[in-house]
């Protein structure tokens, strides 16, 4: 009886209403296939272009990305090639599409036809700020003339509409800091609110190229009203210390965490809180056979440690820049375990690996164990590490500790 009752509701449907429908319906089903085509070679393009054309043949963005395939496949200067023929549909489909363009720029610079070339990715830059290639084409030129601001002009739009610009440009400008004109170009368009500053200064600043200007282009930076972060400045002396450039890194470091002298160690107490730690602050070895952290306790830290049965290595180094003289090691653990025949140790080195000197941590039953040495530092050795190394032991229990105070200073001077 339904079925029936269905039936006949049915037939109660004009005959001309339905197939007025039925053109509507194809209409319809037409445009979800051009919809859903549209879609699936809007993503097959970076894959796939020319399966994505074939998807989708009138539009022209899809054309210029599948002539882009085309001519990175097979790079041929003829102006007839099918990689050619396919730019010059993509822009009879859309004449504003600068992909297109740009290969149609390559072929000519291929055939040497620069005047073309140059005409050519001229009328794109003018099409379009947003699209990468014919702002390096215009870097180009303006540095070809000799024009650092039209290239610094350049550099600014293709930075400020692509983030993957930056792998390719940052290297570049940071390559080019110790020119003062490039430096002061820079810093004239950078604003604290340009897109891309707290990224180049992260970079100019961690990347370790030309560290020497990187400082002198974050102080002048800093000047021009810049916010140079603490994290910026910790990096820069990284590089700056990795770079072999320890007076320029003492500087840095001392403007950083404040006046200190050279002639003792640092942070006694461990009480530094910093999520980037310099060669000049302790710092614990991710890489040894310890386990160790610096642990806050209050205002101060200490350094935790433990090391298995058959374990060893460093637990905590500290880079010192001290004069030539005679020095005196001391601090103490509150916690310490030691296997049996295991007794931890103090040594101070030059940078190249030459061992200066020792200072043994004594055996002892107490909770506080402390220790003491004395330590020569020559002319030929300028720079030191100074580190607590733990012995491998067989012990079941292995060797843990909690260092509490270490300080270096000069012999005779009896502050901490």
């Amino acid at each position: 009886m339904g079925k029936r009752r269905r039936a006949k509701s049915v037939s109660r449907w004009p005959q001309g209403h339905w197939r007025r429908r039925l053109p509507v319906a194809a209409a319809i089903a037409v445009g979800a296939w051009f919809g859903v085509t549209g879609s699936l070679a809007n993503a097959l393009v970076r894959a796939d272009a020319g399966r994505a054309h074939a998807l989708a043949p009138g539009n022209g963005q899809i054309a210029a990305a599948n002539a882009e395939q085309m001519f990175a496949t097979r790079p041929e200067a003829d102006d007839t090639s099918a990689a050619a023929e396919m730019a010059r549909l993509a822009i009879r489909r859309d004449a504003l599409t600068p992909d297109a363009l740009t290969v149609l720029a390559f072929q000519a610079e291929l055939r040497g036809d620069t005047a073309l070339s140059n005409r050519i990715f001229a009328h794109s830059t003018r099409l379009s700020r947003r699209e990468l290639r014919p702002q390096l084409w215009a870097i180009e030129q303006a540095v070809s003339r000799g024009d650092l601001a039209g290239a610094l002009r350049h550099y600014d739009i293709a930075l400020k509409v692509s983030d993957t610009a930056r792998n390719t440009l940052y290297p570049v400008l940071a390559n080019a800091l110790p020119e003062p004109l490039v430096r002061a170009g820079l810093l004239a368009r950078l604003r604290p609110d340009t897109v891309w500053a707290r990224s180049f200064l992260d970079f100019v600043a961690g990347s370790g190229i030309q560290p020497g200007a990187a400082a002198a282009f974050l102080s002048e930076a800093r000047a021009a009203g810049l916010e140079v972060t603490k994290e910026q400045r910790e990096y820069l002396v990284n590089a700056l210390f990795s770079a072999g450039q320890h007076d320029r890194a003492w500087q840095e470091y001392t403007a950083l965490r404040g006046a200190t002298p050279r002639n003792r160690s640092r942070d006694p107490r461990f009480a530094l809180r910093t999520d980037v730690r310099t060669p000049l602050d302790w710092q614990v070895d991710a890489d040894a056979g310890t386990g160790a952290a610096i642990l806050a306790e209050g205002q101060v830290g200490v350094v935790d440690f433990a090391a298995p049965p058959g374990a060893g290595g460093p637990v905590v180094r500290q880079y010192q820049y001290l004069p030539p003289g005679t020095y005196t090691l001391e601090g103490h653990f509150d916690q310490l375990q030691l296997g049996l025949g295991s007794r931890p140790f103090w040594q101070l080195a030059c940078e190249n690996g030459q061992e200066i000197g020792r200072v043994e941590v004594p055996p002892s039953a107490a909770e506080a164990t402390p220790f003491a040495g004395r330590l020569t530092v020559s002319a030929q050795c300028p720079v030191q590490v100074l580190t607590l190394i733990v012995r491998p032991v067989e012990d079941i229990a292995g060797v843990s500790g909690r260092l509490a105070t270490a300080v270096l200073r000069p012999f005779g001077d009896g502050s901490r």
